[in-house]
């Protein structure tokens, strides 16, 4: 993977604009992504360890959005944003959809008295990664 910091520190310094020039989502980016360290799920890369270029150090360039209907931020972290011709997703193994059919769901919900669903908090931010393989998700903040 070629070293891609130069893309995402351009990246960066458009994010930075933009949190300059509204400060309320400045305020709910800085919460998000203090939440995000706090709870563990992103922590930060040892100083030593800054120069990696075994060929396995990618940086994921990210922005915010609100939810349309909660109003609350959410960080986006751009899996395939390109650069040098390459993108994180398109290194990654696919494997078999998961997804249940909308017909597949309705008969289920009629197999049983009682039905249940969940949504479980920040699920994609809580995936283990080995730690040979976790400077390819860096991101700067």
């Amino acid at each position: 993977m070629p070293n891609n910091k130069v893309l995402a520190e351009q990246r960066a310094l458009h994010l930075k604009k933009k949190l300059i020039k509204n400060p309320s989502f400045c305020e709910d980016y800085i919460t998000f992504m203090s939440d995000m360290i706090w709870k563990g799920y992103a922590t930060k890369v040892p100083d030593e360890d800054l120069s990696g270029s075994d060929g396995k150090v990618w940086y994921i360039p990210h922005h915010g959005v609100y939810h349309p209907k909660k109003h609350n931020i959410f960080v986006v972290f751009d899996c395939s944003a390109s650069y040098l011709g390459t993108a994180l997703n398109e290194q990654l193994l696919q494997g078999p959809d998961l997804n249940s059919t909308l017909i597949g769901v309705i008969n289920r919900f009629r197999q049983e008295p009682v039905a249940t669903i969940a949504d479980v908090e920040a699920m994609f931010h809580q995936v283990k990664v080995p730690r040979e393989d976790a400077d390819l998700l860096r991101f700067l903040w």
